[in-house]
């Protein structure tokens, strides 16, 4: 679909424009394009939420929001739907006229919209009160427009405009921007310029704008215990093996029991007994060895090859590991032996958030809470010595391993003397029972020991698992609350931005040395930068962390064009482009619409090549959404200002300079700016 202007040609679907430092950005669906999206958020709300049964005062109110965070097309719809159930007071009609006229001049409006605007359709029986003189306010400005015999004076009109209460006053100014123009906007323009220069960084922007554009985080997770890696098989197997030794050392004391002498016996009890000390502190020594190998390999199995499109999250994990752990050194500790002592743990929590969270988490910044939490924890625990006293903790002591060691001994010692005890009672039956014993116990005790120490690792990695997943579950709330409690409100991030055009715009009419009574017509352009981040509420249109702003000044002597890159975050703009051109030196307008919904601005001039103005980026329907990817196109254009400017670029396309006198609402502009 291409809307065309003058003598404009269809595009080839892309976008190609030329930034300040001359490199090219592309907007287009083909293979290997690039629109310059850094991170993108769709935050959950139900601020734009209306069902389909709403009562009309849900769509009213819903209605006012779309009206206050710049999208005055759903407005329009809502709040028209609300008026036709019956919802109506002169407070309803009053937001229905901002609606009708925000960021649209008069002569955008249709013949239909503007008989819907006329004295007699909005002035009903009201009552009297602030709203009702509001509405008869904005009336007597529209009056001064028509370039009747019996228009309103635009003084008087100006003069009730300012008197009302400052919550109409300041919304009538702010919607109806392209409506005061020429003398009329000089009246208010210094109280706007005032506005925005102290509302600017209200509200503690700079430390809250951030919030805005980071994602909802990832929600915690943690490494659950490795299975038990003994089987019931074994287990049985290991029963019937011991109870089988058993049977044939029981067998050997019995034999002892036809030799006369204490001697034999007693050596059957100290085998037991020793054996019994050396089983226990054998496997002691085992499940120590076992856990402090575990802890000096924590790493996650990762294969590369296996990773695929991976490769550069990992990189990322890895890179923001090695950063706040650079950044959070330990108070009374020097940088460098806490990098180098920690590389074991650093590395084995790397593996640990790759193997837990997908890419896509990893690369869209959700996981970077869990990082912050994991080295603030490791910082804690080497600043109270739990580090190292984990280190410790599983190192097996030497009374232990002496412990092992002697009682083995004996017991072996005292087994050999019950054997020789019984082969001189029976050699046969002595020595078959020895076999037996031998042959059972070789295949119970592995089995037994991998069985109780798998029983111990996962009792004490359960035990770990909850009170890991219930610190990060901790840290994932603290971390939302905090989101949640500085993240700005659409009406603020809207605010901002109208602050930050009023001064961008005071700055190009300073630099051109013009009044608003030199300026016929005027148009403000917001669209994405280069690179930018964006977010949006769920229902609401896009917001951008990098804008580039563009004004079109129309004055009787030509266009005056002028750019500026707008870092919303920080609310500084840098660099400024200007052009300036004559009515009849425009060819063409040319809008370009993609399949995926992207919009791009092309303006061909008769000395100049054709400049691409990308508008808005494509819209990709998301799978778990019910908003249609159409209706949010067109709401982020609603949302720029790209229907005022189109026109106006249209026309100065198509009839150049005649343009301004064509249009029969332009008499009374000009009338109402000489009176100004």
């Amino acid at each position: 679909m291409t809307t065309t202007g003058g003598a404009g040609t269809g595009g080839d679907g892309a976008a190609q424009g030329t930034g300040k430092n001359g490199t090219n950005t592309v907007n287009t669906a083909a293979s290997g394009a690039n629109v310059g999206i850094q991170a993108e958020h769709v935050h959950n709300s139900t601020v734009y939420q209306v069902l389909p049964d709403a009562p009309p005062s849900r769509k009213y109110e819903v209605g006012v929001r779309f009206l206050d965070d710049g999208v005055p097309s759903r407005a329009r719809d809502l709040i028209g739907e609300a008026m036709a159930h019956g919802h109506e007071s002169a407070e309803v009609r009053f937001h229905w006229v901002l609606a009708m006229l925000s960021k649209r001049s008069y002569r955008d409006l249709t013949p239909a919209e503007r008989a819907q605007l006329n004295r007699a359709s909005i002035m009903r029986d009201y009552p009297e009160d602030e709203w009702q003189r509001a509405l008869e306010a904005i009336c007597d400005l529209l009056d001064c427009l028509e370039g009747s015999e019996d228009r309103t004076d635009p003084e008087l009109a100006l003069e009730k405009l300012l008197a009302l209460d400052p919550r109409q006053r300041d919304k009538v100014i702010q919607h109806l921007d392209l409506v005061l123009t020429g003398g009329m906007r000089d009246a208010v323009w210094a109280r706007t310029r005032q506005w925005a220069e102290r509302t600017k960084d209200s509200g503690d922007r700079m430390n809250r704008v951030w919030a805005y554009f980071h994602p909802e985080p990832a929600e915690p997770r943690a490494l659950r215990p490795e299975p038990d890696r003994s089987t019931t098989r074994g287990l049985l197997t290991a029963f019937l093996c011991s109870c089988t030794a058993a049977a044939a050392f029981g067998y050997l004391g019995w034999l002892l029991l036809a030799r006369p002498g204490p001697l034999p016996v007693l050596a059957f009890l100290v085998t037991l007994v020793a054996a019994g000390i050396g089983g226990r502190t054998a496997l002691e020594w085992h499940c120590d060895a076992e856990r402090s190998r575990l802890e000096r390999n924590a790493r996650i199995s990762r294969r590369r090859a296996d990773l695929g499109g991976a490769d550069k999250s990992f990189r990322k994990v890895h890179h923001d590991f090695a950063h706040y752990f650079n950044k959070y050194v330990p108070a009374g500790t020097d940088r460098a032996p806490w990098m180098a002592e920690t590389v074991d743990i650093r590395n084995a929590l790397r593996d640990e958030v790759a193997a837990l969270y997908s890419v896509k988490e990893i690369n869209g910044d959700r996981v970077g809470w869990l990082i912050r939490h994991l080295v603030g924890k490791t910082r804690k625990d080497w600043e109270r010595g739990v580090i190292q006293a984990n280190r410790e903790r599983h190192r097996t002591t030497s009374a232990l391993k002496i412990t092992c060691v002697l009682s083995l001994t004996v017991a072996l010692s005292a087994a050999a003397g019950v054997v020789a005890a019984a082969v001189e009672v029976d050699v046969v039956r002595a020595v078959a029972a020895t076999a037996v014993a031998l042959v059972s116990g070789r295949i119970a005790v592995p089995r037994w020991r991998l069985a109780i120490s798998e029983r111990r690792r996962l009792a004490e990695a359960a035990r770990v698992y909850a009170e890991t997943l219930a610190e990060r579950e901790e840290a994932h709330q603290r971390w939302r609350n905090r989101l949640h409690s500085t993240r700005p409100s659409e009406q603020e991030m809207e605010t901002w931005l109208n602050c930050d055009k009023a001064l961008a715009l005071d700055e190009a009419l300073r630099h051109y040395r013009l009044a608003w009574r030199d300026i016929i017509a005027h148009a403000l352009l917001q669209t994405p930068a280069r690179r930018y981040k964006r977010a949006r509420v769920k229902g609401g249109p896009w917001r951008y962390s990098t804008y580039d702003i563009r004004l079109f000044l129309i004055t009787h002597d030509g266009v005056r064009e002028v750019s500026t890159e707008l870092h919303f975050e920080r609310a500084v703009r840098n660099g400024q482009q200007r052009n300036n051109f004559r009515f009849d030196a425009v060819s063409s307008v040319h809008v370009d619409k993609t399949d995926d919904l992207g919009h791009t601005l092309e303006l061909t001039l008769m000395n100049g090549p054709t400049r691409d103005i990308r508008v808005t980026d494509p819209e990709r329907a998301q799978p778990d959404s019910e908003e249609s990817p159409e209706s949010l196109a067109q709401m982020n254009l609603d949302a720029a200002g790209f229907v005022h400017t189109l026109h106006i670029l249209e026309g100065i396309a198509a009839e150049g300079k005649g343009w301004i006198d064509r249009d029969p609402y332009s008499a009374g502009l000009q009338t109402a700016l000489a009176s100004g």
